[in-house]
């Protein structure tokens, strides 16, 4: 699970940084050289939501997201326990759904023939890669739920 971790860390990583570089290379032309970079925007936001769709998964297998652990930290092990199966189906459930949904959409984004403004370049590709985190994200949450289960000695809690 390591591997496949590191693997997306990487993509997301990577787009972010691209988006990074976009934004950088934009502002530099736009105020330098009163020039455009042709679809700078377009690529940023979609490599945007590439980066977030895929470091969900990582966030979740690892439990590195935004938690309010008030209640958590003052009950017992086995309310603990609960309340942690309880997240983790709860999220499973929620990504799930969300993967379905992005995934029952694709046909009609690839039907649409969306290109972008200034190159014309067809946008599903994005939406595929993107759509694909969402999957990944959905498959470690399952994963989670699966782990979740198992009795172990440390806490798995974020």
């Amino acid at each position: 699970m390591g591997r496949i971790l590191s693997a997306i860390e990487a993509i997301a990583g990577l787009a972010l940084a691209v988006v990074a570089a976009l934004i950088f290379l934009t502002a530099v032309l736009r105020y330098g050289f009163s020039m455009n970079l042709p679809d700078g925007f377009d690529f940023a936001r979609y490599l945007q939501g590439i980066a977030i769709l895929w470091g969900l998964s990582v966030a979740t297998y690892r439990g590195s997201h935004i938690c309010v652990d008030v209640i958590w930290e003052i009950s017992q092990p086995a309310t603990q326990r609960a309340i942690d199966i309880f997240a983790s189906v709860l999220t499973a459930g929620f990504f799930c759904l969300f993967a379905w949904a992005l995934f029952s959409r694709f046909p009609s984004v690839i039907g649409s023939n969306e290109v972008t403004a200034d190159m014309r370049i067809v946008i599903w590709p994005f939406y595929l890669t993107a759509i694909c985190g969402a999957l990944a994200t959905a498959f470690v949450s399952l994963v989670v739920v699966l782990r979740s289960f198992k009795p172990s000695h440390e806490q798995h809690h974020g």
